[in-house]
């Protein structure tokens, strides 16, 4: 199954996600329980997610209507001026973008990079990730699951519907594949807005399930916590991973 089975760059999912904290687990079932989860291995999904060719600069998107590539940059004061002309509905992620982002980024809390459509250069989107964990209670064991969380994520209102938010999410993801090459991690989480919920179920993200305990802030309040189990890598295909 391609991506192009999975979801294409012609429907109209979107997705907004705000800055996020600690998923912790409070029944006295094991982490194996959901990071061993069988289906994972043998997912098309996941298999379709190894396409490190997501990773190119630029990345050229097909539309109904034209044809867009987005270049990558990191987060940066010489793009001040088109930050401040992003345009999006949703107020706490424009805040962050604007206000908060510069400071996250210096204090190492998050690290945001930058999608502009190389025609205009024009700030199309952003997307923030950071280090996470997820909290696992035993009986008597208290362990941590090492997680990188996809902190923020906005398409300018401009530019939604068009197959870009999945571009940026499918390159966000193959970041953190390749980071797994070289940091343990063992799932990537994210907070959704309702609506965006069934966008990342097609993508594989799961919602907490029963037992599951989230530390919420109040920037929460109204979003759904997701997560998803990365596979394992063997050590032979680590070391061949990092030397090539």
């Amino acid at each position: 199954m391609s991506n192009e089975d999975l979801i294409s760059s012609h429907d109209t999912w979107e997705m907004t996600v705000i800055p996020g904290g600690i998923i912790e687990w409070v029944d006295s079932q094991s982490s194996i329980f959901i990071l061993e989860d069988p289906l994972i291995e043998s997912n098309t999904i996941l298999k379709s997610f190894r396409d490190h060719s997501l990773l190119a600069d630029p990345l050229k998107i097909d539309t109904l209507n034209s044809n867009y590539t987005l270049i990558h940059k990191p987060l940066s004061y010489e793009y001040q001026p088109q930050i401040m002309g992003f345009n999006s509905a949703y107020g706490p992620l424009l805040q962050f973008l604007q206000t908060d982002a510069f400071l996250y980024e210096e204090k190492g809390n998050t690290c945001t990079t930058l999608f502009f459509e190389s025609n205009a250069n024009q700030l199309v989107g952003f997307c923030s990730t950071k280090c996470s964990s997820l909290k696992v209670k035993g009986r008597k064991i208290i362990s941590l699951c090492p997680s990188i969380e996809v902190a923020a994520l906005c398409i300018d209102d401009h530019y939604r519907y068009l197959g870009i938010g999945q571009a940026i999410f499918n390159h966000t993801i193959q970041k953190i594949f390749k980071i797994q090459t070289l940091v343990g991690v063992q799932l990537i989480t994210l907070f959704a807005l309702p609506e965006a919920v069934a966008f990342y179920q097609k993508f594989g993200f799961r919602k907490l399930g029963k037992g599951m305990k989230v530390l919420y802030t109040s920037v929460h309040e109204c979003c759904v916590p997701m997560y998803f189990p990365l596979p394992h890598i063997p050590v032979k295909e680590r070391y061949t991973a990092i030397v090539n």
